[in-house]
């Protein structure tokens, strides 16, 4: 107590302690030890972030430590890593290693919390995009993606995988090599949770606009029949406008991108979505309604 009172006396002009201690925060100054006991300073400050990202990943491979105290350490790596500077650090200070070793962990919690911090660091970072795949983080995912059977699990593993592929062509590439376009197009045909399917035709749609060849690559391996089929199936059998929606804006960017011409049992479907959601409400205009379906 008798320190922590030396370092109010010693910092009195409150505008001068916030600034003190947002540089020593930043890292742009250090307490010196003489005036200040550095624990006391720690407590009032807190510690710095990557002393914070290092004590989480500790914490997350440690096998004797409990899977509530890992997802909590998950959760406040998820948040730190928000920030860009701190995402690229995870490279700087070798934690990739550790992080993606718990891919595999056998608590889903554990390794749904692990995607969850692969998605948020490379999301829109390229610095960090690039230290993902020379760490072969993008392998594992690829993996979880086809054989991991818990949807909370799958559904963080598809948003790393989406925020891995955003706007990096040497991602894509990798992920060709590895079957992981398959992979995707196997959930767009075969997939029974509504949520995760979803989500994979917004991403191709996505991933097709950025990238001219994928197009090209995706109908090859018969996706324009996958959309149909989901067209009709929420359409006919189940009512899903926002699917429809999303099914109906990939197939337009996939055919105009390739030139293809849709079979009359794919336009009759079409048609028939349109007709019971309503053009206007299925987010495509009147060329490209068109597109479709002449």
């Amino acid at each position: 107590m008798e320190k922590l009172l030396q370092w109010a006396v010693n910092n009195s002009d409150k505008e001068q302690l916030q600034k003190t201690a947002e540089a020593i925060r930043r890292g742009e100054q250090k307490p010196d030890p003489k005036k200040f006991d550095p624990e006391i300073i720690e407590a009032i400050l807190g510690k710095d972030d990557a002393t914070r990202m290092k004590e989480a990943v500790q914490c997350i491979v440690d096998p004797e430590d409990t899977v509530e105290n890992k997802e909590i350490a998950l959760d406040n790596l998820e948040l730190l890593v928000e920030g860009i500077d701190n995402a690229k650090n995870i490279e700087n200070m070798k934690l990739w290693p550790d992080i993606l070793s718990q891919l595999d962990a056998d608590e889903p919690a554990v390794r749904k919390g692990v995607a969850w911090v692969c998605g948020t660091a490379v999301q829109n970072n390229l610095e960090a995009q690039r230290a993902f795949l020379r760490n072969n983080g993008l392998e594992p995912l690829v993996t979880l993606l086809k054989n991991e059977k818990n949807k909370e699990v799958r559904a963080k593993v598809q948003y790393a995988i989406s925020g891995f592929l955003k706007h990096f062509p040497e991602g894509v590439e990798a992920f060709k090599k590895l079957d992981g376009f398959r992979v995707l197009v196997d959930i767009v045909k075969a997939a029974e949770d509504p949520a995760i399917r979803r989500k994979v035709v917004f991403s191709l749609n996505s991933l097709m606009i950025e990238n001219d060849s994928l197009a090209a690559y995706l109908a090859s391996m018969g996706i324009v029949e996958d959309l149909d089929a989901i067209i009709a199936r929420y359409t006919k059998q189940e009512e899903d406008e926002d699917m429809v929606e999303k099914a109906l804006r990939t197939l337009h960017t996939l055919t105009t991108q390739t030139k293809t011409v849709l079979s009359e049992q794919t336009k009759k479907d079409i048609v028939e979505a349109r007709d019971k959601y309503g053009a206007e409400n299925l987010g495509l205009d009147k060329n490209e309604w068109n597109d479709l379906l002449l």
